[in-house]
């Protein structure tokens, strides 16, 4: 595989799609390029030869003990954070559409987070790793990417938090080497968000 065709391919996912979705430029509905670039990758990967299946495997009580830390820190600052500045949006999903809320807690894990975190790490960093020659500048060139895909919600809080987020779901997927990890790390920071009224800012165009 030429370092070419990874560049192509890799400005063709990560920034091209993304910027024809901002400029509505193709005129489907925005989750299903999501699925079509997850299609892709799993096949890539599939045909990959070298890859362990121990990265889908929880290798350690102490890697989920460490989500479980930073989940309850990120519910408290951005629980705060909602009732201070969107009072009118703080737990609104939950105490006025009950049966919704369950229905987005249970099925956002498998549409969303894990198919994120199939393409943006696990793809990522075994398709693209020959092409940087640092693992910080991949780190801080993968939470650019995820911050891409999330211009479609069109405000900068979206931005500014995947662009951190990646770089915490990075971290956690190189060290904890395992894909199902991270998955379960982003699943709980999208429940708690769409719980406390963050998710405002990533599925309403303001």
């Amino acid at each position: 595989m030429s370092k070419l065709y990874l560049w192509s391919e890799f400005v063709v996912l990560f920034f091209v799609m993304p910027l024809l979705y901002f400029f509505e430029l193709i005129p489907i509905h925005k989750g299903i390029p999501l699925v079509l670039v997850f299609i892709y990758c799993f096949v890539v990967m599939y045909n990959r030869k070298n890859i362990s299946r121990r990265v889908f495997r929880v290798k350690s009580y102490v890697s989920l003990k460490e989500v479980a830390i930073k989940s309850l820190f990120l519910l408290i600052v951005s629980s705060l954070w909602v009732y201070i500045f969107r009072e009118d949006v703080f737990f609104h999903l939950p105490l006025n559409n009950f049966w919704f809320w369950v229905f987005i807690v249970l099925t956002y894990p498998i549409w969303s987070a894990f198919t994120q975190e199939f393409i943006y790490r696990f793809f990522f960093y075994q398709r693209y790793r020959i092409l940087f020659d640092s693992i910080l500048v991949m780190i801080f060139v993968n939470a650019l990417c995820f911050s891409m895909a999330h211009i479609i919600f069109r405000n900068w809080v979206a931005l500014v938090f995947t662009f951190v987020g990646s770089i915490v779901f990075s971290l956690t997927y190189i060290r904890s080497k395992s894909l199902n990890v991270v998955f379960i790390e982003h699943s709980i920071y999208g429940n708690i968000f769409f719980t406390n009224g963050f998710g405002i800012f990533f599925y309403l165009p303001l």
